[in-house]
């Protein structure tokens, strides 16, 4: 952490939120997608194990096709274990914003109050918007997004043009928090 993060991190917190990715159905389309990939090599790895029979016209060895499924079992693990790591944490201090994305963005990240334009909290429509969730970039203007699951984001305005969303299942606290940064140290 540069100084200036670790200053920021070791204000006082008005805000803060880890959102995993936890959707049921994103599990079971991983283990549907793992399971058409590594069938025909389970098939071929049956046919000349236990049925005796070379599979195709040219069979790859019995030891290639046992690596084979290995690897493709080993990188649908280490898929899994990938979406139970990812998270998606924010804070906001009374200097600024941060956040981070394990183990995508490992560092916290930060945006200084100095540099929000403007701020909202909206309903957005991830697939149409921002093409899902995670880390995304869109074609369209909407800048990038951070998020998890759900619809409900952070919008920042930035000063110099850019837009960042920051999804979030605590629309309201979340609002309250950047309402309290915003307005501290005005009086000053």
């Amino acid at each position: 952490m540069t100084f200036e993060v670790k200053k920021i991190y070791m204000e006082k917190k008005y805000f803060k939120e880890e959102q995993r990715f936890s959707n049921f159905w994103l599990y079971i389309f991983v283990t549907i997608a793992f399971t058409i990939a590594i069938s025909p090599t389970a098939v071929a790895l049956y046919s000349q194990l236990v049925m005796g029979v070379p599979y195709g016209d040219e069979p790859t060895s019995d030891q290639a096709l046992m690596v084979l499924l290995c690897v493709l079992l080993i990188m649908y693990m280490l898929t899994l274990l990938l979406f139970n790591k990812m998270k998606l944490v924010i804070e906001i201090t009374g200097e600024g914003l941060l956040f981070r994305y394990p183990p995508f963005i490992l560092k916290y990240k930060v945006v200084l109050k100095e540099e929000i334009e403007k701020y909202k909290i909206r309903k957005y429509n991830p697939i149409r918007e921002y093409s899902g969730w995670g880390i995304r970039y869109s074609w369209a203007k909407a800048g990038r997004a951070y998020n998890v699951k759900g619809n409900i984001g952070l919008q920042l305005y930035l000063i110099d043009g850019k837009k960042i969303l920051f999804g979030t299942q605590r629309g309201d606290a979340m609002l309250r928090a950047m309402d309290k940064m915003m307005k501290e140290n005005e009086r000053e």
